[in-house]
Parts: structure tokens; C-alpha cells; sequence
């Protein structure tokens, strides 16, 4: 009897063990027991430490080349547009009150944006023979060609200009690898559209100054015709009286042709551009490329890419497995 209670307590045992261990398997297998043995790539590599070696390499390599991207250095001088009337050439706040149409600014702009600002900025500056911007391109049958307007189109291809549609305030000039270089050719271009407006002025002047003074000298002749007619005459005085009309009409006309004259010898004189300078360039300390928070933004998301791609291996096992014991998990409920 005694040997028959003892082996009923060892069968006992033996269920309850095997129960116990099923139990422990069912957890394991559903996360909720002890956690499972973290899977190994077949190399034997565990994926954490193939994570660190891909995100460390291309952090190494982002550190590395960072010293070799080329720099771009951007400088620009500021200016203001203002009405081209007589009050607005005097006085600033003046200037400021009258309105200009975003018709004529966007004119402006493309004066600023013309290949013969850009051409004059490489003439003044001698930069037709600069390496930056006379490289030689592949032509047929590998011969190097370089164009007249190849280097200014390479300057203009550097330019910078910035408007705020809600101001009359311009910001214009170039980038460079050379930060001297760039504010030398900020403050050329700025030069170069005042000097243009300036020379657009004179030459309008001119042509003015020439019609009035072909008119002065027309009218003299006529005036003198009238009084030379008058003397051969013997009614000279009836005549006189008959074209005295016509001399006084030609004495006004002389008058007013004689004081827009001298006016516009005057404006010729004192001609300033429309623009004004409110600021020159100024030495650019840091680049404006590469960013570096841009920079290191792209190195951490390529990091972290290539680290979970070097580490998927070892973890798409573990996670199929997961996703098979809720998928089954959820049938059983």
C-alpha cells in the first residue's frame, strides 16, 4: 500500500512540474515571463554591437569629410529705392512717403540681376582670369573651351539679391569661397547700379540739353529773319507791327527754352543716382554652406539608418516571432 501512495506522489510530482514548465513556456512566449535569450546574427555579432559599429562609422565619416566640403561665403550691401522726383532726391524722409509700384522695383531688380552689372563687376575687379569662375568645361573630342562670357555668366551664376516685398530696402551681392573676395564684389556691384543710374541720368540729360539748344538756336534765327525783314522794308514800322505776334510769341518760347536749359545743365551737374546706400558689405565670418546643424541633422539620420540596417538581421527574427504569439494570443480570446 505504501509503495502504491509513494509512486501516485511521484506522478503527482512529475505533472506538476511539467505543467509549471509549460506555464513558463507560454509566458516566455508572450512576453509576460522571463525575458528570451536576445538572438545572434549567424556571424555571431550581436545587433547592438553591429548597430554602434554602423552608426559610429558613418558619424566617423560625416567628421571627416566635414573639413573637405567647400565653403561658401555670401556678403551683400544694402540699399533702399526711392522716387526719382525732385523732393525724393532731396529729402529722405520724403523719399520714403512716395510710393513706388512693385512694377517699377521688379524692374529694379532685374537691372541689379543683368549680365552687364555682372560684366562691369568682373572688369572692375579683374576677375575674367579668376580660377573660381573661368573654369575650363569638356568640349568635343576632350578639348577645353572657355568662352568670352563664360566667367561673367559664372560670376552672375553667384549672385545674391534679397527684397522684402513690404520695403523699398534691397539687399544685393554674391558668394564665394574667398569671404574677401565676396564683399570686394558686393560693394563693386552696389557701385556699379548707382554709377549706372547715374550715367542713365547724364545721358538723359544730354540728349535734352542737345534738343533745347538746337531749339535756342532755331528760334534766334527766326527772331533774327523777322527783325532783318522789318529793316529792308521801307513800312518798317508796318511790318514791326504786323510780326509783332510772332516776336513776342518766339521771345517767350526763348525764354522758357533758356531756363530748362540751365536747369537741366544743372541736373546734369548734380545728377545722384535714385538709390541710396544705407549699408556696405561687410566681412562674412561663417559660411553660409554646408549648414552645420543641417549637417550634423543628415549625419545623425544616415547614422541611425545604416545602424538599424546593420542590425535588422538579428532583430527581424525575434520580432516575427512577437508578432506570430499576439496574432495567436488574439485568435485564443
Amino acid at each position: 500500500m505504501a509503495v502504491i501512495t509513494k509512486a501516485n506522489t511521484m506522478t503527482d510530482l512529475n505533472v506538476s512540474v511539467a505543467l509549471s514548465k509549460r506555464a513558463d513556456r507560454g509566458r516566455n512566449a508572450i512576453g509576460g515571463g522571463e525575458p528570451m535569450e536576445e538572438s545572434k546574427t549567424p556571424s555571431g555579432i550581436h545587433p547592438a554591437i553591429r548597430f554602434t559599429l554602423g552608426f559610429v562609422t558613418i558619424v566617423g565619416l560625416g567628421i571627416a569629410v566635414w573639413p573637405q566640403l567647400p565653403r561658401h561665403y555670401e556678403s551683400t550691401a544694402t540699399l533702399i529705392l526711392r522716387s526719382a522726383d525732385d523732393m525724393g532726391l532731396v529729402n529722405h524722409s520724403q523719399a520714403l512717403k512716395q510710393l513706388l509700384d512693385e512694377s517699377a522695383v521688379q524692374s529694379e531688380l532685374d537691372v541689379i540681376a543683368s549680365l552687364p552689372l555682372s560684366a562691369e563687376v568682373a572688369s572692375t575687379l579683374g576677375l575674367t582670369t579668376d580660377p573660381e569662375f573661368t573654369k575650363a568645361g569638356n568640349g568635343w573630342f576632350g578639348s577645353n573651351t572657355v568662352s568670352v562670357a563664360d566667367p561673367v555668366r559664372s560670376i552672375q551664376s553667384h549672385l545674391v539679391v534679397q527684397h522684402d516685398r513690404k520695403s523699398y530696402t534691397v539687399k544685393l551681392g554674391y558668394w564665394s569661397s574667398d569671404p574677401v573676395k565676396a564683399m570686394r564684389m558686393a560693394d563693386a556691384l552696389a557701385s556699379a547700379y548707382l554709377d549706372r543710374q547715374v550715367r542713365r541720368k547724364q545721358d538723359g540729360n544730354a540728349r535734352l540739353i542737345e534738343r533745347l539748344s538746337a531749339r535756342l538756336v532755331e528760334l534766334a534765327a527766326r527772331e533774327s529773319d523777322l527783325r532783318r525783314m522789318s529793316s529792308r522794308d521801307e513800312n518798317g514800322a508796318f511790318e514791326l507791327a504786323a510780326n509783332a505776334d510772332d516776336r513776342t510769341a518766339i521771345a517767350v518760347e526763348l525764354a522758357g527754352v533758356r531756363q530748362r536749359l540751365v536747369e537741366t545743365s544743372q541736373r546734369q551737374v548734380e545728377a545722384v543716382p535714385d538709390a541710396e546706400r544705407i549699408g556696405d558689405a561687410q566681412l562674412p565670418v561663417s559660411a553660409v554652406f554646408p549648414n552645420p546643424f543641417l549637417m550634423a541633422t543628415a549625419t545623425l539620420m544616415a547614422a541611425t539608418l545604416l545602424g538599424l540596417v546593420a542590425a535588422w538581421p538579428g532583430l527581424s527574427p525575434q520580432s516575427r516571432t512577437r508578432i506570430r504569439s499576439l496574432d495567436g494570443l488574439k485568435d485564443q480570446r
